[in-house]
């Protein structure tokens, strides 16, 4: 069976799948495997029993029932499931409940050792259902939750008369006693490095350390890996073995102990769980004189892993770690024919390959020009930082003198190197911006991928090369797709008390945005493009849209263009189009002199592709001291269907665009957020003759009431159905072929 386990842990996976889908491609890899599970009956038995433990365990069964809903208050007994975390504000941990669900705790103030993994508690809490994601492409924190199996957050609950603790308890305990003692002896930025990278602890990271090492695909190296581990095992064997002249058998049986210390002291992260359990296995198979293949020794921890912590499935770092290593094993013999920069060139296109499509689905952008920068910093991280930060951490517990003099080296060539990181600019052009594949894309990928593998590993490098550029043209047809769309769309985003809208033009012969709004809440000026970053510019890489031909702005209040000019830097529309005034303070304000808005009043039209737009209002540049009446109210009409985005119009300016023989109206949008002041019945009335829907932005809960009741019922009485962002989520119409459907994110 060497060489073969991994089909145990295909088998083992499919039971994550709906079942029907899991049953359908067992019964397919019976069918093609059949003479290989004929001769070997006992590992399919094997398989199949793993398919039925992965079915009963997979969280999708295991997953709270509806009569087993989450408490809103609970009072009683909770067990510590996870070591406390500080952050800058607060301190989080996670706890079981008597009815075996998991809730998220958040404490503003914890004292030091008061809470201890495995104690048993008694609390009181107030448990929240966190909020899932109301947009396309926006991530979903209660997903991400969920995953980890946590229902639900408590902030500050009562916890007292805590009792035991685990096994694991005071190795935690060691370890916040040592990320102290290194924030004592070294300087902040040697101890984030040192904290990050040996002990898994990145909470000293600032954000734009972070977002440049996102931007450059270069996360992986602040993330402890099956490299750091090998370093520090194969450190601590020369430490053993050369300098206290222990034997080998004692200092395998050494590391043997130490690596699960060191999993725990790392965080107990998925990449470390994976590269030290590996190290375990191989270190037995040595000690027992076995042959095993790498590759069973992953599958086996590979299955190992879910059975211990089925959520583990979920996590990115689970996912890219094996899927990485898998990959460099079966490319083992192309790996090690070169020397070391044909062979680091290999690791690290080989690497970026198997990742691509997961990269793609959930972060929709690779960097084309991270594969130079990963030969640059890959090594230096292996050669330099890793070594060098090790080295200070075993000094520090030793002899400090020396340590501090080693940080002041350490110090003196990684300052510049990440200097050099954070300078270099970040070219717009080295993002390749697909969107979210779907899975048949994926699939396609993949199976292109091992055959492209398997060529390049027999030698048969013209047909290597033929695959290779079929790979690309995987993502090539992925971006084709919507220019052979004949659709058109209007999505509706839910930006909470606001207004955006994205347009596509059927066959994306142009993509158009009616304001980039953001919400006044908390502190907004501490968040001032919340929307724009985590809601519009995910929703339009999701598409795979990089740029867009105009962004329209309908007013000038907060909630309609505060992310104006953070969608005009990011997606270079063609055009800036806002109503005609005189007063030119706002666009300052706004956009800064940077952008020059074209001015459009009634009677201006635009054509973009294959749509047309009709500017209805204003009729003169002065705004009257009313902005939402000198909003820029037009008609977008493509094949035939007409929307009217009516702005943040009131009644006053509703009754003078109803002196102008309105066209016939398919979609409306509604203005102002559904206001009373706005949407009379005079306008309904003339206006909503033909119109069949109507779309409402307006945030969930607002202080201003809106929607109101009043205007509601005017559509509803008109037979006009109203989809809102509030209840909807965000909403796409899809006109094709003279019929409008209208799909809801949230149902």
């Amino acid at each position: 069976m060497k060489g073969n386990i991994y089909l145990a842990a295909v088998i083992y996976t499919l039971g994550y799948l709906p079942f029907a889908v899991s049953l359908c491609l067992l019964g397919a890899l019976l069918l093609t495997l059949l003479r290989f599970w004929y001769s070997h009956k006992w590992f399919l038995g094997v398989s199949l029993f793993l398919f039925i433990l992965s079915i009963y365990l997979s969280p999708q069964t295991t997953a709270p029932s509806e009569e087993n809903t989450l408490p809103e208050e609970y009072a009683g007994p909770a067990i510590i499931k996870s070591h406390p975390i500080t952050k800058e504000f607060y301190t989080e941990f996670e706890v079981e409940l008597s009815n075996q669900q998991m809730v998220l705790i958040r404490q503003q103030k914890v004292e030091q050792n008061a809470i201890k993994h495995g104690a048993v508690c008694l609390t009181e809490m107030s448990i929240e259902q966190v909020n899932q994601a109301t947009n396309p492409g926006q991530f979903d924190y209660r997903s991400f939750l969920n995953h980890q199996g946590i229902q639900g957050i408590a902030y500050d609950a009562t916890i007292e008369e805590c009792v035991g603790s685990s096994f694991v308890s005071p190795l935690y305990e060691y370890r916040d006693r040592l990320l102290e003692q290194i924030d004592d002896v070294f300087s902040p930025n040697t101890s984030m490095w040192m904290k990050a990278l040996l002990f898994g602890e990145r909470s000293n990271f600032d954000d734009q350390l972070m977002e440049t090492f996102q931007f450059w695909n270069l996360s992986h190296l602040l993330a402890i890996s099956g490299l750091h581990v090998g370093l520090l095992l194969a450190l601590s064997y020369a430490v053993l073995y050369f300098g206290f002249r222990i034997s080998k058998e004692s200092a395998m049986n050494i590391l043997l102990v130490s690596i699960p210390v060191y999993i725990v002291l790392a965080g107990s992260q998925p990449s470390v769980i994976r590269a030290g359990l590996m190290a375990v296995l191989v270190i037995l198979v040595t000690k027992l004189k076995m042959t095993v293949k790498l590759l069973d020794v992953l599958a086996i921890i590979y299955i190992i892993s879910l059975v211990f912590d089925p959520y583990l499935f979920y996590q990115l770092s689970f996912q890219f770690s094996f899927l990485v290593t898998c990959s460099l094993i079966l490319s083992k013999q192309i790996i090690t024919t070169d020397g070391w920069l044909w062979t680091s060139i290999k690791i690290s296109l080989i690497s970026q390959l198997a990742l691509l499509p997961l990269q793609f689905y959930h972060f929709y952008y690779t960097n084309v020009l991270s594969f130079l920068l990963n030969l640059l910093f890959v090594p230096y991280f292996t050669v330099f930082m890793l070594p060098v930060l090790i080295t200070l951490l075993l000094l520090q517990l030793l002899h400090t003198p020396f340590a501090v003099l080693l940080e002041k080296l350490f110090i003196w060539i990684n300052q510049p190197m990440m200097d050099a990181l954070f300078g270099l600019e970040q070219f717009s052009i080295a993002q390749w911006i697909v969107g979210k594949p779907s899975i048949l894309v994926i699939g396609i990928y993949y199976v292109i991928f091992l055959i492209m593998m398997a060529m390049w590993n027999r030698g048969k490098l013209r047909f290597a090369a033929v695959f290779a550029i079929a790979l690309i043209g995987c993502w090539w047809m992925q971006q084709a797709l919507p220019y052979m769309d004949n659709a058109y769309r209007i999505t509706m985003l839910d930006v909470g008390q606001g207004d955006s809208f994205v347009i596509e033009l059927p066959r994306r012969s142009g993509v158009l945005m009616v304001d980039a709004g953001e919400e006044v809440v908390y502190s907004h000026l501490d968040q001032s493009n919340r929307n724009t970053k985590n809601i519009i510019q995910p929703f339009l890489w999701s598409k795979g849209i990089t740029q867009i031909d105009a962004l329209l702005i309908s007013h000038f209040d907060y909630d309609h263009v505060a992310g104006g000019k953070e969608i005009m830097d990011s997606f270079k529309p063609k055009g800036l189009f806002i109503a005609e005034r005189q007063d030119l303070e706002p666009i300052t304000r706004y956009f800064g002199d940077k952008y020059q808005p074209i001015h459009l009043m009634h009677g201006h039209r635009l054509q973009f592709g294959g749509g047309t737009i009709e500017v209805i209002a204003p009729k003169t540049n002065r705004s009257s001291g009313s902005e939402n009446n000198h909003s820029l109210v037009f008609i977008l009409e493509v094949d035939g269907h007409r929307t009217l985005f009516a702005g943040d119009l009131e009644e006053p300016g509703e009754r003078r665009i109803l002196q102008r023989n309105l066209p016939p109206i398919d979609l409306l949008k509604v203005a102002h957020h559904g206001s009373k002041t706005s949407t009379s019945e005079a306008f309904i009335r003339e206006v909503g003759v033909d119109v069949k829907n109507a779309l409402i932005s307006v945030g969930e809960d607002n202080t201003f009431n809106h929607p109101s009741q009043v205007v509601i019922k005017r559509l509803e009485d008109h037979g006009i159905k109203v989809w809102r962002t509030d209840t909807h989520g965000a909403v796409e119409m899809i006109y094709k072929n003279g019929q409008s459907t209208f799909s809801p994110f949230t149902p």
